[in-house]
Formats: C-alpha cells, structure tokens, sequence
C-alpha cells in the first residue's frame, strides 16, 4: 500500500547540450598605425549549440494513476534546439592607463527567440593603486526548454485562502509555456579598485532592469489577486487576513457562480471553502529593477614559519528591488522583505555578508567563513493547521517579533600533496554550522524559515579529492 501511494519508481531526465565554437582572436590590423596605449585587442567567432531535453515520468505517471500527481497521464517527452551565434570584442587601449571594451553578440534560437545584446565599458588607472571602471550592456534569458514545453505535472503546494480559513496543502499543478518571451535587462555598473601591497578594496554600484522575467507565479499571488477582483466587484472591505475580514459563504458561493473567480483555483463543488487544486506555470512577469552595492576586501599577513593568512569580506547591499507582477499591479519594492506573496521577488534582507578567514602553512590549511543575514519584517501566514498536531515546531515568535538576523560558521581542515598511485590527494574534514544553530520557528508548513536560515543543523562532512 505504500508503495501505491508513494509511487517510488523510477524515473529520469536527460540535458544534452553539444557545441561547436569557432573564434578568431588577437591584434587587430591597422596599416601601421597605432593607438597610444598599444594595438587594439579583438575576438571574432561563432558558436551553435544544439539542446535537446527528455524526460521520462515513472510508470506510475505515465499511466496518471499518482495518489498526489496529475490526474492526467504524463507521456515521455523530447524536445530540441538549435541556436546560432555570433559575437565581436574589442579592447582598445586609448592610453596607457585608459581603456575602452566593446563587445556585441547575436543569438538566434530556432524555437523562435532572437537577441542582439551589445555592451561596452571603461578603465582607468590614475594610479597604480587606484583603477575607476564603468560598464553598460543588455543582456538577455531565453526560456529553457521545460519551461517552454514541459508537460502538465502535478504536487502538493501550500495556500492561504483569504475567502475563508482553508489554509493547508492543496495539488498544484503547472507546465510549460510555448508562449514565453526572452527575459531582458539593462544594466549599469560605476566602481573602484583599490590595490597595496597587502590590502585591496573593490567597491561596486549596479543597477539592473529586468523586462519580461520569467517567472512561476505562486499560488499565493493568484489567491491574493483573486481576492482583489473579489472585492472590486462586490465592494467587500475586509482584507481577508483573519475571520473577522473574511466574506460569508453566500458572499464567496456569489463570486463563483458570477464565472469572474480565476479559473485556475478549483474550489470543491459543495464546499466552495475548500480548495481541491491550483493551476500555476511560469509566465514573464512585468517588470524587476535591481539596484545594490558590492563591496569586497582582503588582507593578507605573513606569519613567517607560522605560514600565511587571509582575511575576506564580502557584502550586498540592496537598496532597491521593484516588481511589478503583471501590468496591472502597482510597483513595489520588495527590498528588505519576506516577499511572501509574489513569486516576482525571493525572501531579500537588505544586507548579506560573508567574513572569511584562512591559514594556510605547507600542505595544511584551515578556512573558516562566517554567514550573516540581515533580519526581516515577516508577512507570511499566521494562521496554521500546524498546532492541532503534536510535536511541531510551531511558534508565534516570528509573527510578533519577524524574522531575526541569522549568523552561522562553517569551518574546515585540508590536508594537501598527499602522493600515491602517480597521483596526489587532497582530504579534507568540515563543519557547516559549526555551532548547530537552529532555524527560526515559523507558522508556515516547513515550520522554519527555511529558505535564509540553516533547518539542518550542524552538518559533518569529510571529503577526498584525488588528481591523477
């Protein structure tokens, strides 16, 4: 009976990707004359690529006979693709210390997507410890081929209904969409290097606009949209979020027989409370506009026969993050939050940043990095079916005091130029969350928060490498 439930039979996926590149590099021919910094650098070439992906379901899919799967049979699938391309680099030395990169390159894919996406930056070295850099460019996603033709398949996901208190797992069920667009974007970056003897600094300003990203939007934010078609068409003012606020059966019976409801929930045909299934799949979503700062440093201090040590730091800084999750919808920004209710932005505190400390002397070397993520308002469910079962980790303390900064360690031993066989080795003893902290408690039905925060505790692990 398990076994007819869980339905663990084999299946597999196949990725194939065969390319040919043919590039021409070096020195660009002027008939003599040359630039005051040197001679112009160039790169010239072609390349295809040709993607080919199958996918064959378990038998039990195949046959549509899954317990929690599509109610439909799910064939074995192959598709293919071929894409061409051409592309072009220039480095143009105008000075010693001034130089100018061109590059622009052309793909086109036989499923139908084409872009022509040029860039082009700028050096400048006043001293020799000091570099300014600039750069521009487009850039361009073209959907994969599962998420142009994969089929329907099916799995649980977990809902929220702001029509009533159905607040559990539900069968979701997604595709692929042939209809799909590249996902663009512009960027621009302006920074610094700064580089001594011992000590280098890199500072980093960029900002990105996303057009058309893809997306799979979350059952969530189709639940969310409904409820606002919802309201403007009845009038209804309660937000949905507790009893109090929510509709009467008659109110939401009223909203589903006017044939207005978004298609893709399936309430129960004698108790439209209950939500049997959600149909999702990947879309392009309006628009996303990134901006953030980088910063990176390192230090190294020589210990003499104690060997050597290195000092890392590296952090983001997002100052903005604004979506928009269809044409209709207003712009936000997603910066320093849980972004609970969209799939156009992911869990994004304002600040992460990585300290990493090494000490290498001969063969041994010892690295520790230390993770630290910024805390965060939660906006996730506060409701849950959670507390009626016995044994969770269910807890209101995200809901009355958010998500709290997290801080973890890993740490590790290396043991190198072992010789043996003609080869060499390389071992290596770790710790990732040396100090086992524990996620922190959510209503959610992961009942961590899963995605920022470590759920596994303290992880130990060895690991040989042989070079032959």
């Amino acid at each position: 009976m398990l076994e007819a439930i869980a339905a663990r039979q084999h299946e597999s996926e196949l990725v194939q990707l065969d390319v040919i590149d043919v590039i021409f590099n070096g020195e660009l021919p002027l008939l003599g004359f040359e630039l005051p910094g040197g001679p112009i650098g160039a790169a010239i070439g072609f390349q295809r690529r040709d993607d080919s992906f199958m996918t064959s379901p378990s038998p039990v899919q195949i046959a549509g006979n899954a317990w929690i799967g599509s109610p439909d049979p799910i064939p074995v699938s192959h598709f293919n693709r071929v894409v061409d391309s051409f592309f072009l680099e220039l480095a143009i030395p105008l000075l010693s210390n001034l130089e100018l990169e061109l590059a622009v390159r052309n793909e086109d894919f036989d499923s139908g997507q084409k872009s022509t996406d040029p860039k082009f930056g700028i050096t400048y070295a006043p001293t020799d410890w000091l570099t300014l850099r600039a750069t521009q460019g487009d850039a361009f996603i073209a959907p994969t081929l599962e998420q142009l033709f994969e089929p329907v398949n099916c799995g649980l996901l977990t809902v929220t209904d702001r029509f009533g208190p159905f607040d559990a797992f539900t069968l979701g069920c997604g595709g692929g969409n042939s209809a799909l667009q590249n996902e663009t974007a512009k960027s621009k970056q302006l920074g610094f290097d700064l580089n001594f003897n011992d000590f280098d600094f890199h500072f980093t300003w960029n900002e990105t606009a996303f057009e058309n990203r893809i997306i799979r939007t979350s059952a969530q934010t189709i639940i969310n949209l409904d409820f606002f078609a919802f309201q403007q068409w009845s009038g209804f003012s309660g937000d949905g979020l507790t009893p109090a606020a929510q509709p009467s059966l008659a109110q939401v019976q009223s909203w589903v027989d006017s044939g207005l409801s978004d298609p893709r929930i399936h309430r129960d045909s004698t108790d439209v409370l209950t939500i049997g299934q959600m149909d999702s799949g990947r879309s392009n979503a309006q628009s996303v506009k990134v901006t953030a700062y980088d910063i990176e440093a390192n230090y190294q201090l020589s210990l003499n026969d104690w060997g050597d040590v290195r000092v890392g730091f590296t952090a983001t800084y997002i100052d903005e993050f604004l979506y928009q999750d269809d044409p209709s919808s207003p712009v936000i920004d997603g910066a320093g939050l849980y972004n609970n209710g969209t799939a156009a932005a992911p869990n994004l505190p304002q600040i992460k940043a990585n300290l990493r400390v090494g000490w290498v002397r001969g063969d041994h070397a010892v690295t520790s990095t230390l993770h630290y993520i910024d805390s965060l308002p939660y906006d996730g469910p506060s409701g849950s079916s959670i507390p009626e079962f016995a044994f969770t980790n269910y807890s209101r303390d995200v809901i009355d005091n958010g998500i709290k900064a997290w801080t973890d360690m890993d740490i590790a031993y290396t043991y190198r130029g072992y010789e043996a066989f003609g080869g060499e080795a390389s071992f290596t003893l770790g710790l990732r969350n040396a100090f086992d902290r524990q996620a922190q408690r959510s209503p959610e039905f992961a009942g961590v928060i899963g995605e920022l925060q470590d759920p596994i505790g303290r992880v130990i692990y060895a690991r040989m490498v042989y070079d032959f």
